[in-house]
């Protein structure tokens, strides 16, 4: 019994460092947005993660200057500016509420985050931003915050507590409180491995009709071609750009087996330079050519008496 009178005091008296009692919304914008600069205020804290380009925050209290890698934070009921002097710019957004006094900790001045949190806040920010529908309308105009329709409230409780749980890593690196260094270094320089080879994966094989580069994947993963390139060779045994070619020659065995296109507008519904050019890559990765596969195709479909 004393035992459980102990318990159920630790419980009453602890406090929660970082409360979030309400996730906003979240955007990751891949280039930089076309709003316009002006003053904002909002009843809701604000996170940034700049992962490319650079420019100056100004709050109240003065202009700061920010780059890539950095935490830019804006506080509830606090006006602030943000100018993109870069031509190019990546970032994600965040916004929340949480009235807990630890937010004080992150200031004004923008945060240089290490790896780990990078990881941490994009990994957050991917997650969350599906839940979201796009600011923006078919004309580009501004539409509004909104989640898409039928979002679970669990989901809704996970991001909220992921929040918790970056904000709480960084207050404690910044805070000299060194107890969490062992499981910080546990996680992988962006996002865990697999995770990360199976999302490659996800967004190629929702892009198979366009003519995607190593530069425009690792940009839309915000990681090094370096990075990508080794970890997803280490998890598939094969290139990025190798295993998204497999995946169109695959679309266009199927499209050649059930369609009456031509072999032209294939290769151009799938991103190929040239019909030429298709007709090559398709023979090396299947050892026949279109027109002998689409009669091999033929001749089966006719043998299964599709």
């Amino acid at each position: 019994m004393a035992n459980e009178n102990i318990f159920q005091l630790n419980m009453e008296e602890r406090k929660k460092t970082f409360d979030v009692s309400f996730f906003v919304t979240t955007y990751y914008f891949s280039c930089k947005p076309r709003f316009e600069e002006q003053w904002e205020n909002y009843p809701f804290s604000q996170i940034f993660l700049i992962l490319d380009g650079n420019g100056t925050y100004t709050t109240e209290n003065g202009s700061y200057p920010f780059s890539a890698g950095m935490m830019l934070y804006r506080p509830a009921g606090k006006s602030s500016i943000y100018h993109w002097e870069s031509k190019n710019a990546r970032l994600g957004l965040i916004s929340f509420v949480c009235h807990s006094e630890a937010m004080a900790t992150f200031g004004e001045a923008p945060i240089r985050l290490c790896e780990e949190e990078i990881a941490s806040l994009l990994d957050l920010i991917k997650t969350s931003s599906r839940v979201c529908c796009d600011p923006l309308d078919s004309k580009g105009n501004f539409a509004g915050m909104r989640f898409r329709e039928g979002t679970p409230d669990v989901v809704l409780d996970f991001i909220a507590s992921s929040l918790e749980r970056f904000l709480s890593m960084l207050y404690c690196r910044l805070r000299g409180i060194k107890l969490l260094l062992d499981e910080s270094q546990k996680v992988n320089k962006y996002i865990d491995e697999s995770r990360l080879v199976e999302e490659i994966k996800n967004y190629l094989n929702e892009h198979i009709t366009e003519q995607l580069t190593i530069s425009d994947i690792c940009a839309h993963f915000g990681i090094s071609q370096t990075t990508a390139m080794k970890k997803f060779r280490r998890e598939s045994n094969q290139g990025i750009m190798e295993y998204f070619t497999e995946r169109k020659i695959l679309e266009a065995k199927q499209q050649i087996g059930k369609t009456s296109q031509s072999f032209a507008e294939i290769a151009e519904a799938l991103g190929f330079s040239s019909a030429n050019y298709f007709s090559r890559v398709f023979k090396a990765k299947t050892g026949m050519t279109p027109t002998e596969y689409s009669k091999y195709a033929s001749k089966r479909n006719a043998s299964a008496g599709v």
